[in-house]
């Protein structure tokens, strides 16, 4: 007599899942996992991406371009009824620009908590932080100097930096 998961394994499994299909770095498969309206909602450079499409295009495609090797590891995953947490790493090498900051060719140790909704069978909405201090002082940035810039800067100064 077979024990039927609880909805808690069944959320859990989804996410594992998910991170699977991350993991290959194929695209055009999230569907499998995530609501037609799900929502990301993700840290400052980053921000809230709205569907699939956008989820691939915005995160996705540029992720992989900057990361080779990627991989998800959660080190904590826990459920409760229609929500799922994880804290992890992301552990890859970056040979791409990533958030403007040119490719170092250094292997990296990306921190992350996310944060999921589940809506019947798929992931619907997903809060996600990650250590971009972190990421910069992996690649070599001194932190306290950062920071020290960006604050002796009024926000205004900011306005004049160009991007693409």
């Amino acid at each position: 007599m077979s024990k039927e998961k609880s909805k808690e394994e069944k959320n859990k499994d989804l996410v594992a899942r998910m991170y699977d299909g991350l993991n290959t770095g194929v695209f055009g498969i999230m569907d499998e996992f995530w609501t037609e309206d799900m929502v990301w909602d993700g840290p400052a450079g980053i921000g809230t991406l709205r569907g699939i499409k956008e989820f691939e295009k915005v995160l996705r495609v540029p992720f992989k371009k900057a990361f080779s090797s990627k991989e998800c590891i959660d080190d904590i995953r826990i459920a409760e009824g229609d929500y799922v947490a994880a804290y992890g790493f992301e552990y890859a090498t970056h040979t791409g620009e990533w958030l403007g900051i040119p490719a170092s060719g250094k292997t990296i140790k990306l921190r992350y908590m996310d944060f999921w909704q589940v809506k019947g069978d798929k992931l619907h909405l997903n809060w996600v932080l990650f250590d971009i201090l972190g990421f910069l002082e992996q690649v070599g940035y001194d932190i306290e100097k950062v920071l020290a810039f960006i604050g002796s800067k009024p926000p205004e100064f900011f306005d004049s930096v160009e991007t693409d």
